[in-house]
């Protein structure tokens, strides 16, 4: 009898029953076959007895025993009464008894309906030789009516019974032993104290409650009500199913409840709640169906599930079973939000949604210990600052691994696609950044429960604004915003591209720096003229080890073996620094530059004849330094520590070097070169030399025309011998060389003769 637990008033009021039966038959049978009554008795009165005792047997073994201390039988109508009515029924050949205690009672043999209007107690399963125990199932009511011709007993008054492990009461009872049916019809309330040290009791109400016997079913309507503790279910309707005398399912209808810990509350409801239970009435697994929806509320965030099925899975343990998995099938939402904390910023709001959903616990069941996604999803985090960036991501399949007080310690995803809706950038809406990758993998901080750092592999895209990247693999570290592309990594603008074996992308400002075989376009950002250094209307290729560029990519530098080039008009150095807003180009180590003059398209030495095109040979203007600035309002290119300017035939050199260039359309990129500093000017032709020598030199590429002065300038022809002066201007056009200004005389040039 230990866990009939819902079999309680229905097995008692079976002992009622059949001791009545027996009982009343027997006293009927004595009445018949009572001897004379020597005392004259009331009319109305058939007959009477004092300190009334029967029993009877089968065989050797005891079947009933019953004691009454007044006995009278009633003749219109036909009745019985007795007055302190003490009855054993034995079972198992006398090993136990079930006990009736009855102040009076009354039998009508018309109707075969026996009532007892005073206070009904039974105890039942009593062991042989032993007194009544708290252990034993007892139960106290009045009122008590019983059809023998049904079997049937009933009472609209209030009962109480206890049994070992609980209590209960309800107000109106009727068994019908036909239908093997206990119906307790109004204020039911069953306790169970439960077992252990540890064991919490449970509280059942309900306003009807149904114990059908022959299905083991307990049917509970129109509301329910489950109490343990800190837990409360609630619902419409509850069917309780029994196996052997033990409570093993529950299912609830329109269910809703709520557990309210100290430090967790959690609420919930469904359209049908099932509930399983082992043999030692610890609950193994519970299901939501239908519009099922959990709350979980603990100090530091509030998680709200939402799905059309969800089950909980537990292990059984003491002082009660633990939850080790959750699942949400279909349509399943987590919504996990922050709870705001003292002088703590709170992070990011979370939204996982899939259609099934599997959760599993840390020992204990409090804390969430991992969770996945079993096909397609997408996870939110919502910012709940206004400087923080608003992420989504959908991905084939996610893991999501957490820390302590169910923060997100890691997450993990295929096929992903994601979007970051950034905050506002100097009060301007700020684009969107889109990626997607075959693998993805973030890690946050589990103090703060930021997103610490991202990866994604294989296939990996990006685009915000106008801006696109793409590499074999990229990560994000939150705290700089630095995001790093790595393996084939390449950067897009409308400004240009660059592509290397690395960049990392500033996410805040634009920047970005590049390593490892650097290739990259500067597309022109404007059209007018411009010179063949930096052409406005053609864009800037350039390779280098290490890349840097910022202010939307108009500050530029390459480091490492760079060389940048428009067309055939080319620079190279150890370094080249580029400002497109300033329009300044500087270069150190090795510089070398090379500027193409432009060829003639067209014959025009025949005013009267149609133009025809004539081939024609690239002429370059080189010129070495080891470092160099152009600045191109001036059009002007300063080499400095030592120049080597060659053109066409022409060698320059100097310690410093001024190169003014022409428009980019002009025949010639070089208008005039200015040296200073050891100025070395050496022209040749087939069979002759021509080298001047200065402190400071010009050269004048339209005209073809050499000054040199300071430093007492001279010229050496190796045909016409050597001249000296002050200022020496030569012509090569024309082969004229003039001195201080003046055609050179004999007196200050040496001549060679042919020989």
């Amino acid at each position: 009898m230990r866990r009939t637990r819902w079999l309680v008033l229905a097995a008692l009021l079976v002992v009622v029953t059949a001791v009545a039966y027996i009982y009343f038959g027997r006293l009927a049978m004595l009445a018949r076959n009572a001897p004379p009554v020597i005392q004259t008795l009331p009319s109305d009165i058939e007959a009477t007895a004092q300190e009334w005792h029967y029993s009877t047997k089968k065989g050797d073994c005891p079947v009933l025993e019953v004691r009454s201390k007044k006995f009278k039988q009633i003749k219109e109508p036909a009745t019985f009464e007795l007055e302190g009515v003490d009855l054993q029924l034995f079972h198992e050949c006398g090993k136990v008894s079930d006990h009736v205690i009855s102040a009076k009672a009354q039998f009508d043999t018309g109707s075969g309906v026996m009532f007892s209007e005073g206070e009904v107690r039974i105890t039942m399963a009593i062991p042989a030789g032993q007194q009544a125990s708290d252990q034993l199932v007892k139960v106290i009511s009045s009122g008590v009516k019983f059809e023998t011709k049904t079997g049937t007993v009933s009472t609209d008054r209030a009962a109480t019974f206890t049994f070992e492990g609980g209590s209960g009461k309800s107000v109106g009872a009727v068994y019908d032993p036909n239908k093997h049916e206990l119906h307790l019809s109004g204020a039911v309330e069953v306790n169970l104290t439960g077992k252990g040290p540890n064991a919490k009791p449970l509280k059942i109400e309900t306003a009807d409650l149904v114990y059908i016997e022959q299905e083991s079913k307990v049917v509970m309507r129109p509301w329910s009500r489950l109490t343990r503790d800190t837990l409360v279910v609630n619902s419409e309707m509850s069917v309780a199913t029994m196996e052997k005398g033990v409570l093993r399912h529950v299912e609830a209808t329109k269910a809703w409840g709520v557990q309210n810990d100290p430090s967790r509350k959690v609420e919930y409801q469904a359209d049908q709640l099932h509930l399983w239970l082992n043999e030692h009435a610890q609950v193994t697994s519970l299901t939501a169906e239908g519009k099922a929806h959990l709350v979980s509320t603990s100090d530091v965030a509030r998680t709200d599930v939402k799905s059309d099925l969800i089950t909980l899975e537990f292990t059984p343990a003491e002082p009660e079973s633990t939850l080790n998995k959750a699942i949400a099938k279909g349509h399943s939402i987590v919504d996990s939000a922050p709870i705001p904390q003292p002088g703590s910023p709170p992070p990011e709001t979370r939204i996982l949604k899939s259609d099934v959903i599997e959760m599993r616990m840390r020992p204990g069941g409090k804390e969430m210990d991992n969770a996945e996604t079993e096909g397609a999803g997408s996870l939110e985090l919502i910012p709940n600052r206004p400087e923080l960036p608003r992420r989504t991501l959908n991905g084939d399949k996610l893991w999501i691994t957490y820390a302590a007080n169910n923060q997100i310690k890691s997450f993990r995803s295929v096929n992903v696609n994601t979007r970051t809706d950034n905050p506002p950038k100097k009060g301007k809406p700020s684009p969107p950044s889109i990626t997607s990758s075959r693998d993805f993998k973030a890690d946050f901080d589990p103090t703060t429960n930021q997103m610490t750092r991202l990866e994604q592999t294989t296939d990996f895209r990006y685009q915000e604004g106008e801006r696109k990247a793409q590499a074999d693999r990229a990560t994000l570290d939150q705290s700089t915003s630095i995001m790093t592309l790595m393996g084939s990594a390449r950067v897009v603008d409308p400004t240009g591209s660059a592509t290397a074996d690395q960049i990392e992308i500033d996410q805040k400002t634009g920047d970005f720096t590049a390593d490892g075989r650097v290739s990259s376009t500067r597309l022109p950002d404007k059209k007018g003229n411009s010179s063949a250094m930096l052409s406005k209307d053609e864009p800037i290729q350039a390779k280098a080890n290490h890349m840097t560029s910022r202010g939307d990519n108009k500050q530029i530098r390459y480091d490492g073996d760079a060389v940048a080039w428009q067309g055939a008009n080319r620079i190279q150095g150890d370094r080249l620094d580029i400002d497109r807003d300033k329009e300044i180009m500087t270069a150190t180590g090795n510089v070398v530059s090379q500027f193409a003059d432009r060829p003639k398209a067209f014959d025009k030495t025949k005013p009267d004849s149609s133009p025809k095109p004539v081939t024609a040979t690239l002429l370059f203007t080189i010129v070495k330094a080891p470092e160099m600035t152009y600045v191109e309002k001036e059009r002007l290119a300063t080499y400095r520590g030592g120049v080597v300017l060659t053109r066409p035939n022409m060698t320059v050199r100097s310690q410093e070097l001024r190169a003014f260039l022409n428009d980019k359309d002009a025949d010639s990129s070089l208008n005039k070169a200015i040296a200073d500093g050891a100025v070395n000017i050496l022209q040749t032709a087939p069979g002759r030399t021509r080298t001047g020598t200065s402190e400071h030199g010009e050269y004048y590429a339209a005209e073809e025309k050499i000054i040199l002065e300071k430093g007492q300038p001279k010229f050496v022809d190796s045909v016409k011998g050597k001249t000296e002066g002050e200022v020496l201007t030569y012509f090569s056009k024309d082969d004229r060389l003039l001195v201080n200004g003046v055609e050179s005389r004999p007196s200050q040039s040496i001549l060679r003769r042919k020989k």
